[in-house]
């Protein structure tokens, strides 16, 4: 029966492993989407006497989503004045609707009926960014450093911030991110730029999640093997008791 047991949970973790996988490669083309990496630990082990031998049977594997790559996307030009990329470590902050606070690498903004910077999703540019009556996009000027001016007049600044351990921030949808205790408090990101005009791209190496896709599907099968194989022993036997 531990075999059995132990089989499942293998194949369990493999398919835990293609859907993070087949996640990833749906985001491929979502700008500022990092890849969610799977990683694979042996369950608790069994103490056993067999053949006059202490020994331990293991239980199997688990897997489970242990953040995402903090590998920057390739930086796609779009001419569009509202459309900002970072260079370098760190995430614009949004305020969603119902308060909370979220970090995103997604640059991509618009303006609200009130005219406020916002996200595609409409979380609100933190602290608030709000163009003047009258300004067009293509008069929004933003600097490196993330100072907004409309014309001559200077709107705001949009700050970019970063947490010690960015891999173990908490994705809550819409390309953003909730900070965690593991992910650290949140603090200015010093080093990191503004590029206007771009949006970063998704860092989804598709040959490498094909390749790893490969890997798990063995290894789903191999499962799937063994799984028949424990069944057959076991009718074995079965039917030698029954005809004991």
């Amino acid at each position: 029966m531990e075999g059995l047991f132990a089989a499942a949970t293998g194949m369990s973790a493999e398919e835990q492993q293609l859907n993070t996988i087949a996640n990833n490669l749906a985001n491929v083309s979502t700008d500022g989407y990092h890849a969610q990496h799977v990683a694979f630990s042996d369950l608790l082990y069994n103490e056993v006497n067999a053949a006059g031998s202490d020994t331990t049977t293991g239980a199997g594997a688990a897997a489970q989503v242990v953040g995402d790559s903090v590998q920057p996307g390739a930086l796609r030009q779009t001419g569009r004045p509202l459309d900002l990329a970072i260079d370098g470590d760190g995430f614009f902050e949004l305020k969603r609707p119902n308060g909370q606070l979220v970090l995103t690498r997604d640059g991509h903004f618009t303006v609200d009926a009130q005219r406020r910077l916002v996200s595609a999703g409409g979380a609100l540019v933190n602290p608030p960014i709000t163009l003047p009556a009258g300004a067009s996009e293509a008069a929004v000027t933003i600097g490196a450093d993330g100072t907004v001016r409309a014309g001559a007049k200077r709107l705001g600044t949009i700050s970019l911030v970063n947490v010690p351990a960015p891999d173990k921030l908490l994705s809550v949808g819409e390309g953003s991110f909730a900070v965690t205790p593991a992910s650290g408090a949140v603090s200015a990101a010093h080093s990191a730029t503004l590029t206007q005009g771009s949006l970063e791209g998704s860092d989804v190496q598709v040959a490498s999640e094909m390749a790893t896709m490969v890997s798990a599907q063995r290894g789903y099968q191999m499962g799937s093997s063994a799984v028949q194989m424990e069944g057959q022993m076991m009718s074995i036997a079965d039917q030698i008791v029954t005809q004991a």
